[in-house]
């Protein structure tokens, strides 16, 4: 059991059991507070230079005194306990400082854990093993590009899409076939050819939709600019055939980054969910008139649904179901109550996984669980009145990206759980939900390569995509139940 101490900047003056300096005093010292500096200026001496303890107790043994949740650890840190040595710091560090030292003390207990995380999930004889089921990991394919989404043709066929802007269509046992006329892509940074899902109806019409980046000759500040467009068309031989465009963007409204496209699909009752990400631009998360930051819906021909939250406020998207985040890369449907979850990025810290309603406001970048990532603090806001609360989030982050609740047979104890897969953690991650709270979490997969998407196929494995930087490639694997 613990209680936290922290270094003073300078000689303290003693008032009773009081200990302070001023506010100005401590920011000429600790100027914007990168976190790392900040803790090693000021909380290295009594607690250890990588947390483990000294004249202090440890930070990274998961045991305190005062409370573990995020807001007693702040506590701590601001108000202190000067009979235990512990000097309060309200006067010398700032909310949001406090804050970030909060998220770094998370992510270095995370790190301390890996040791055992890595033995808890490495496959002994090729055999993963897990709280309920045992598995192996099957590659059925691998290429040279980025891979990105991943789905299933009625024949058992398979079409994913690379980055570069190919769609392929794969079957077992013979070459990639890539299908010829598809959308020119604009590859930026993180930008290409993305999701690619079937319609609910597709043997009887066929359809295919794609969501992709986009140049249509827009610039922002002199500079080329872009943004997630959606359509939807059919294949005949390989040929991409009838495109019909679904959901696009004015060229006034694109922007020159090339971070935060989002983009992935869930189809309800005639409707298509989709999402998009803040493209860089935090602000317009929450500015009704900009498409970014956002998950929108419209029917799956392309309409506008007169329903839709805000759809009679003037000058807002009329497509935007809910707003408010910073990049939603994961979108499904939970099987057992019909409500949709996404799972988004968050910056140094705060990966979250939200339950998505009509008009609600998801709060970035106004509250949440991170900070910059050059560890400088963004905000000390976790909640606010207004602003929705996550359901779930990870800290130090995981890079969430795909998601799919599994409703195969292969796995019994796994039904409608929600899958997440991670891409800088290299993880894949199953969440239990319980009466719309997430109240366990899994590792079943660990450093395999980074998780992109994962799909509950129809003959009843889980499929994951799993990518490397360098060199750049992709594979698709299926987690295949483990014999006995």
């Amino acid at each position: 059991m613990k209680t936290l101490l922290l270094k003073p900047l300078r000689p303290l003056l003693i008032l009773a059991t009081t200990f302070a300096i001023t506010h100005a005093e401590a920011q000429n010292r600790i100027g914007t507070g990168k976190v790392d500096e900040l803790y090693q200026t000021n909380c290295a001496a009594c607690h250890g230079a990588k947390m483990e303890g000294g004249l202090g107790s440890s930070l990274i043994d998961d045991e305190w005194l005062h409370g573990d949740s995020d807001d007693a650890i702040a506590k701590s840190i601001r108000e202190g306990f000067p009979e235990l040595g512990m000097v309060p710091w309200a006067e010398t560090l700032d909310d949001q400082q406090i804050r970030s030292l909060v998220i770094l003390i998370r992510e270095q207990t995370q790190l301390s854990k890996a040791s055992d995380v890595l033995a808890r999930t490495l496959p002994k004889d090729g055999i993963f093993k897990t709280n309920h089921h045992d598995f192996t990991l099957e590659e059925i394919y691998t290429g040279d590009a980025l891979l990105w989404s991943l789905a299933f043709l009625p024949d058992g066929r398979k079409l994913v899409t690379q980055r570069d802007g190919k769609l392929l269509i794969l079957e077992d046992g013979k070459d990639p076939i890539v299908i010829k006329k598809t959308p020119e892509v604009w590859q930026r940074g993180q930008g290409g050819l993305l999701e690619v899902a079937l319609h609910p109806e597709y043997q009887e019409n066929g359809w295919i939709y794609l969501s992709y980046t986009e140049n249509t000759g827009g610039e922002e500040n002199g500079k080329a600019a872009g943004m997630t467009a959606i359509i939807r068309g059919k294949i005949d031989g390989a040929c991409w055939t009838e495109q019909e465009e679904l959901f696009h963007v004015p060229s006034h409204h694109h922007t020159n980054t090339g971070a935060h496209f989002g983009s992935r699909f869930v189809f309800q009752n005639g409707y298509l969910f989709f999402s998009i990400g803040d493209r860089g631009r935090q602000s317009m998360a929450q500015d009704l008139t900009r498409p970014n930051g956002k998950i929108h819906r419209i029917h799956d021909d392309g309409r506008i649904p007169t329903d839709n939250p805000f759809v009679d406020v003037p000058d807002a998207y009329p497509s935007i179901w809910s707003y408010g985040h910073r990049n939603p890369q994961g979108l499904d449907l939970d099987p057992s109550t019909g409500l949709l979850w996404a799972c988004e990025h968050g910056p140094r810290g705060g990966d979250e996984t939200n339950l998505i309603e009509a008009g609600k406001n998801y709060g970035w970048p106004l509250i949440t669980y991170g900070m910059n990532y050059n560890g400088s603090p963004m905000t000390d806001k976790t909640h606010q009145e207004g602003l929705e609360q996550p359901k779930h989030y990870w800290t130090p982050s995981i890079a969430v990206c795909g998601i799919d609740f599994y409703e195969g047979h292969n796995f019994p104890q796994w039904k409608n759980n929600l899958f997440v897969t991670g891409l800088s953690a290299q993880e894949l991650q199953r969440l239990v939900i319980k009466d719309n709270q997430v109240v366990e979490t899994e590792i079943v997969l660990k450093n395999q390569g980074r998780a992109r998407d994962v799909l509950s196929a129809p003959d009843g494995h889980l499929y994951i995509i799993l990518n490397e930087k360098t060199p750049v490639s992709g594979r698709i694997c299926k987690l295949v139940p483990a014999p006995n």
